[in-house]
């Protein structure tokens, strides 16, 4: 993959766009976080998109694998004792489940009820334990590249389901994406605050061996 791919996290985190206007982020101007995410789709991702059986199904391995990073991200905040945001991250893992099924034949409520489950064990494991692992940057990709699929896949049906339904959907994955931001924001400026560690021993005077 090239570097400019793999800067989604920080370009996110940041709030920067590589593209400066595209039709996805004209269609989602009404939420600036998914606008961002928009900017910064490789171009060939967007050319490159069909609806086979084949994009389908490589795109719904994608979409498993943010609903498995959203759910290890509500761990996270269980864990920190930060639950303001988990309320509306299990609604958004259901939605999203549903709304792309692993087979899209099965039945969407029963997609829902496996992702809150999952959700619900995940986040029961977190407060008993009192600690979940941060998510590598690798899994923060993850969770942006199943967006980017749900955006393009729901920009594709602007004309073609129920306005409501549409807004609604935006909405709850704008909410949630402000608040990965904000998360991920945090636990980055909180890592680069961390003072540095002597690597030997300190002797009197402060100056260290090794």
């Amino acid at each position: 993959m090239a570097g400019s791919e793999k800067a989604r996290v920080q370009n996110f985190i940041v709030d920067h766009t590589r593209t400066r206007w595209s039709p996805l982020m004209h269609k989602l101007e009404m939420c600036p976080t998914l606008a961002c995410i928009a900017g910064n789709i490789p171009t060939r991702k967007l050319s490159g998109w069909t609806f086979s059986d084949e994009n389908y199904t490589a795109r719904s391995k994608e979409v498993r694998l943010c609903l498995r990073g959203l759910i290890g991200q509500g761990a996270y905040l269980a864990a920190q004792e930060s639950e303001e945001q988990l309320p509306a991250l299990r609604d958004f893992i259901c939605y999203l489940a549903a709304f792309w099924p692993e087979d899209p034949d099965a039945d969407p409520v029963e997609a829902e009820r496996e992702y809150g489950a999952l959700f619900d064990k995940a986040i029961s494991d977190a407060r008993s334990h009192g600690s979940a692992p941060e998510l590598s940057e690798s899994r923060q990709e993850n969770i942006l590249i199943g967006l980017e699929d749900y955006l393009i896949d729901m920009a594709s049906q602007f004309q073609r389901i129920d306005q409501e339904a549409l807004d609604g959907g935006l909405a709850a994955c704008e909410s949630v994406a402000a608040g990965l931001r904000q998360a991920w924001g945090g636990v980055r400026q909180a890592q680069e605050q961390m003072p540095v560690q002597p690597s030997g021993p300190v002797l009197e005077g402060g100056m260290v061996l090794g």
